[in-house]
């Protein structure tokens, strides 16, 4: 008996295993169809991370407020290393345990999707059909036809929001918290200048973060109208950041009239939790007003818009190079070897 084979009884196999072995039949089909699931989760998880990381939201959120609890401070690649185990590692750990059997013939699909190379003599195995040869280099064309449109989408992105807009050196509209709370947020200006807003320094939240080589903080502090209960929750949350070698908002702080932009409240819940901490809750509808110095005219271009281009429109790129990859690979595995 071969090394590594299953004991056969009367010409069939014992009972005792299940496992698929060389020879047995595999549903083409539903294998290939198990192959392009696991594509499309690895493509799906992938955006999810990068975009997790870029708007705070989702399992991102969620481990970024556990390394704050844990170290009062925020990192990309602590937060980012628990859900990449859970959305990626852990996923493909599991597979590569399952036994192959051929009635799981999705299973068996995605197994071979990991590894094209595990066991190579199927006797209807998916990579040794011409079929799959010819859906994996369709799949690797628009894959690649999909990476060059969406990098030419982002170049023109980026070109469109690098342009100045027309109303820029012209000063600033003026607003109340009033008349903020009695707008939608997509009908108020943006920029503007608050005339009437009064930072509780007292209740300020910092929040410190690294991006590469730079360290900086961001002070989270609630904006009271004239007049306004404190305990009542908060309409406009102020963002003042500063370099973390500076003095922070101890010494430079924001006297009324505050010049910013204004935008929805993306608030994860442990950041909401955070400023309770600190002595002032956020409306469910909360703005987010973030400090500029504009001195009280419109700005120029903003380079929020070209990043986010970029940014974006690469993390899709990577994901559909990703795919074409993937096809490349097992393309490359159904080779006959020499």
């Amino acid at each position: 008996m071969r090394s590594g084979t299953k004991p056969v009884i009367d010409g069939k196999r014992s009972a005792a295993s299940r496992d698929a072995m060389p020879g047995d039949p595999l549903d083409p089909s539903r294998a290939r169809l198990g192959a392009w699931a696991l594509y499309l989760g690895i493509a799906v998880s992938v955006s999810t991370l990068i975009g997790g990381a870029i708007f705070e939201v989702g399992p991102f959120a969620w481990s970024q407020g556990l390394v704050d609890r844990l170290f009062e401070r925020d990192s990309i690649v602590l937060a980012g290393l628990p859900v990449v185990a859970l959305t990626l590692w852990l996923p493909i750990a599991v597979l590569g345990r399952i036994p192959r059997r051929p009635e799981r013939a999705f299973l068996c699909g995605m197994q071979d999707a990991i590894d094209p190379k595990r066991n190579p003599n199927w006797k209807t195995r998916l990579p040794s059909s011409d079929a799959r040869r010819r859906t994996l280099r369709r799949g690797r064309r628009i894959a690649l036809v999909a990476a060059a449109g969406v990098a030419m989408a982002a170049i023109v992105g980026y070109r469109l929001t690098g342009q100045a807009p027309a109303d820029a050196g012209r000063p600033l509209p003026r607003v109340t918290l009033a008349e903020i709370t009695r707008s939608r947020v997509a009908d108020l200006p943006s920029p503007v200048r608050l005339v009437d807003a009064e930072p509780g320094y007292d209740r300020a939240w910092r929040r410190s973060w690294r991006m590469r080589t730079s360290a900086y903080e961001d002070y989270y502090l609630p904006l009271y109208a004239p007049r306004q209960v404190r305990t009542d929750p908060v309409a406009v949350v102020m963002l003042a950041s500063y370099p973390q070698s500076s003095e922070g908002i101890e010494a430079d702080p924001p006297v009324p009239p505050l010049d910013g932009t204004l935008s929805a409240a993306r608030l994860p819940a442990w950041m909401r939790a955070r400023m309770r901490q600190h002595g002032f809750e956020p409306a469910r509808d909360a703005l987010v007003f973030r400090r500029q110095r504009l001195d009280g005219r419109m700005p120029g271009t903003d380079p929020a818009g070209p990043a986010l281009s970029l940014i974006v429109g690469g993390a899709l790129v990577f994901s559909c190079l990703m795919m074409a990859w993937i096809s490349t690979r097992s393309l490359r595995a159904m080779r006959p070897a020499r």
